[in-house]
């Protein structure tokens, strides 16, 4: 069994504010809520406690209550739980990123397996009759291949790296990212060549630079050593020194392109990988899954539901650059896909184009009104692919059930609104025919989960 997180155990000890007048709670973590947060019950109440894990005896302060539960803050970490171990991270214990760092993998999928089935049972009303798999992540580290990170030069040039600590707007500098894959953390290692000393003291600046970027990892580099992709957001200071921080970046051989936010319609595509016989491209700023590895486990998920249901025509909405219908594409069956963001329906459009694809478009729209309209033009479709943000369907699911589609593909990063769209979906005309939910963020609490629905009207 591991040892218990020093660095973890300290700063919870450390975490009361002396100012403090709230009256201190012990209090044992039960459990763990989606959301990252320990569950202790005391007297009839719910306890939801930042940082605490399952078996930690602790003390805490209410930060906040309410009629049905307090949120508290552990003061001092008692007892630790048997799963806290050694952190791989020097900063896991302030770092808003990551909240399990430390905790043995098996036990977070456990965790997680659990806010899914208690999602559904409670918010979807359906978890009874659905048997939940949990395949995990072939890496719990080292998997990210985009981040976002703070920077700041000071007024003599030097330049550092890092995040604002969970809850505050306190810089935390970082040499890597645990979670960030190789590529990202040598080009993170390289950034510390970089001086602006003769540029700061050029352009007379008395302040210090704050400002992020996203950082980009292209699999499939063009060559050797290019192979990342720089977004620099500019604050909303006027002497922003944008030009100066873009050049400079630009002079790193790994750099494949960089720029600021307001160039983005201007960064080229890139392959991003090959995969399924497809080659996936991207361009700066356009969204990709995070886990390549189990994305292929998606992809491969889409294309077997495919290959079992035969559909002669499929609606992929959400669908970004065409991430899970590219490969569907063999000529067979007509494709159509609708997303929000233009810039992703060009790089979909693109992927078509270059990989020669036939029967398959891709459309710019808010999916809503897409769908709305499909279902006064009484189009039918035999699968549906839905892979929408964090906040689910929700007004879309009227216009979706219009379309009575054979099948709903459903991926969901969020358990809960992912139930609550499930429950309105197997209310009405469908049921669940496979749940499998994949673990795309190790060390964090997400889960993202895959369901195939048939209508059994």
């Amino acid at each position: 069994m591991s040892n218990p997180n020093e660095k973890q155990v300290k700063a919870s000890q450390t975490a009361s504010d002396p100012k403090t007048t709230e009256p201190l709670v012990e209090i044992r973590v039960e459990s763990m809520a989606f959301g990252g947060k320990g569950v202790g019950r005391q007297d009839g109440k719910v306890y939801f406690i930042e940082d605490g894990i399952e078996g930690d005896l602790a003390e805490v302060v209410v930060t906040e209550a309410t009629p049905r539960y307090n949120e508290c803050r552990i003061t001092k970490l008692i007892e630790p739980s048997p799963h806290r171990g050694k952190s791989m991270c020097p900063v896991s214990d302030v770092c808003g990123g990551c909240q399990w760092q430390g905790v043995p993998y098996p036990k977070q999928i456990e965790w997680k397996k659990n806010f899914v089935v208690n999602a559904l049972r409670r918010i979807g009303k359906v978890g009874e009759a659905i048997e939940v798999e949990v395949q995990p992540s072939p890496r719990d580290n080292s998997y990210r291949n985009r981040i976002f990170v703070r920077a700041r030069i000071s007024t003599t040039g030097e330049l550092s790296i890092g995040y604002f600590k969970r809850g505050s707007r306190d810089f935390i500098p970082i040499s890597n990212c645990a979670i960030a894959v190789t590529r990202i953390n040598d080009f993170i290692e390289q950034l510390k060549i970089l001086s602006f000393r003769e540029e700061c003291a050029r352009q007379n600046i008395q302040k210090e630079i704050r400002f992020r970027f996203e950082i980009q990892d292209v699999p499939s580099k063009i060559d050797s050593e290019s192979h990342i992709l720089l977004t620099v957001y500019e604050t909303d200071d006027q002497s922003f020194p944008a030009k100066l921080i873009v050049d400079q970046f630009s002079k790193i051989s790994s750099v494949l392109w960089c720029g600021t936010s307001d160039q983005l319609h201007a960064a080229p595509p890139v392959i991003f990988e090959t995969h399924a016989g497809i080659s996936f491209h991207t361009s700066a700023g356009i969204f990709q899954q995070i886990n390549i590895d189990h994305n292929h486990t998606a992809r491969s998920l889409v294309t077997e539901t495919v290959r079992e249901i035969s559909p002669k025509s499929i609606l992929d909405i959400y669908c970004g650059s065409g991430n899970l219908s590219l490969q569907l594409a063999d000529g067979s069956r007509s494709i159509e896909g609708v997303e929000f963001s233009k810039r992703s329906i060009e790089i979909a459009k693109y992927n078509v184009e270059k990989n020669n694809l036939t029967n398959i478009q891709y459309f710019a729209g808010d999916t809503e009104k897409f769908l709305w309209r499909a279902a006064k033009q009484g189009l039918e479709y035999d699968l549906i692919i839905a892979d929408p943000p964090r906040e689910g369907m929700f007004k879309a699911l009227i216009p979706l059930m219009k379309l009575k589609a054979k099948h709903i593909l459903y991926i969901s990063c969020d358990p809960t609104t992912l139930s609550r769209d499930l429950s309105s979906l197997c209310k009405r005309d469908y049921r669940v025919a496979r749940f499998i939910s994949l673990d795309f963020f190790p060390n964090t609490y997400h889960i993202e989960s895959f369901v195939v629905l048939e209508r059994v009207k």
